[in-house]
């Protein structure tokens, strides 16, 4: 089959992962009216989807570069399900933790999994623009996650959107059997040297702290981003969701896609996120003070794109230093493990700054947490890739 089929099943199962993330927000006052839960419960409703990735994920990418790419794939899609039906038939509390934990294993093994595969779908080329599309993964589902649990729950009620929500995992699952396997390198190290061998890669180390501090901030900066446009614009937040929305799938495709041409035709990855880096810093500063319309969806614009140049880059660069003892699976492990531990710390972080300066106080921490993903890039040194004519 063509790469291109195999592209569209490996990005379809990330964006029905990232919408498990992206359907909790419009379910919330049914979560919290059903079962009595306070803001800090829902927090913790929302936030379980990533906590396999924050403990484990360097050991499952591991894990996965040993038992191979299918199965660990179609185990990922099945923990999804899985998760998805205890959740959508939680009677209590404890069993909505439950469910969103088993649906965070899911979640974990397909974006540890995907992005790995697609490295073997062709030529460097092919593979750059395979893994900047991947980039795009996270806020493009979530806003499918968002909009379309918004549908349901108008129509139906909390438990059908997280159903519809996860159909299209079902759906893929099939499709992903029908892929060629992929052609991977033998792994034989044990699972204490396959981590120490990705922690002891400095040009790895480099790109998963570039990463994480790119991550933890945009997490942040995307959670306070409608309660902040509705307080300097002067908005519904309605509205600012369907800005944010709209401007971070066109946005996010755009800088992508760009990256990965750029980096096809050997542009360093240096350059790309000394690009990408301050222009989110500029934007998000801009964005957070401003009580302009035009001028703060101009600056989300911006840090839309810059968000896709940045996430693009950095999962392109991981295929250019894997090798025999740096599996790809353990790399994206690395990168989701670093991310997760950011967007843990981050928000909270924001969120007291906040309470005590007001928008202009995060504005200027979250472009300073761009700015230092900036710093720690400028260290990164590029491999020389040949790419086939």
């Amino acid at each position: 089959m063509p790469p291109i089929f195999a592209i569209c099943v490996l990005y379809g199962l990330g964006l029905t992962a990232s919408m498990q993330v992206g359907l909790v927000g419009p379910i919330a006052p049914d979560l919290r009216a059903g079962f009595d839960l306070s803001q800090a419960q829902f927090g913790l409703v929302a936030s379980l989807i990533t906590a396999a990735g924050a403990i484990f994920a360097i050991p499952a990418g591991v894990w996965a570069a040993q038992a191979g790419l299918r199965r660990s794939l179609f185990l990922g899609g099945i923990m999804m399900i899985i998760g998805a039906a205890l959740f959508a038939t939680a009677s209590s509390t404890g069993m909505l933790y439950v469910g969103r934990l088993v649906t965070s294993v899911g979640y974990l093994l397909i974006v540890v999994g995907a992005p790995s595969w697609m490295t073997n779908l062709g030529n460097a080329r092919t593979v750059a623009m395979a893994m900047s599309i991947w980039g795009t993964f996270i806020p493009v589902g979530i806003a499918m996650g968002n909009w379309t649990s918004a549908a349901i729950v108008a129509w139906l009620d909390w438990r059908m959107a997280v159903v519809a929500c996860t159909i299209p995992v079902a759906v893929l699952l099939p499709a992903l059997m029908l892929l060629s396997k992929p052609r991977e390198q033998s792994f034989n190290r044990s699972l204490t040297s396959g981590i120490s061998g990705v922690l002891k890669s400095r040009p790895a180390m480099q790109i998963a702290l570039t990463f994480a501090a790119f991550a933890g901030a945009t997490s942040a900066s995307l959670a306070f981003m409608p309660a902040m446009m509705a307080d300097n614009l002067a908005i519904s937040i309605p509205l600012a969701a369907a800005i944010i929305g709209i401007t971070a799938i066109a946005g996010n495709i755009i800088g992508s896609v760009g990256a990965g041409m750029a980096l096809g035709r050997d542009m360093p990855g240096r350059i790309m996120l000394a690009i990408g880096l301050p222009v989110m810093a500029a934007a998000i500063f801009t964005l957070f003070v401003s009580q302009i319309i035009t001028i703060s969806v101009l600056a989300l614009v911006l840090f839309n794109i810059g968000q896709g140049v940045v996430a693009g880059t950095c999962f392109a660069l991981l295929p250019r230093i894997a090798d025999r003892n740096l599996s790809m699976p353990a790399l994206q492990g690395m990168l989701a493990q670093f991310a997760e531990i950011s967007v843990v710390i981050v928000p909270p972080v924001a969120g007291a700054m906040i309470d005590w300066a007001n928008w202009k106080g995060a504005a200027f921490l979250l472009a300073g947490f761009y700015l230092a993903g900036f710093a720690i890039s400028l260290r990164y040194r590029q491999i020389r890739v040949v790419t086939a004519g």
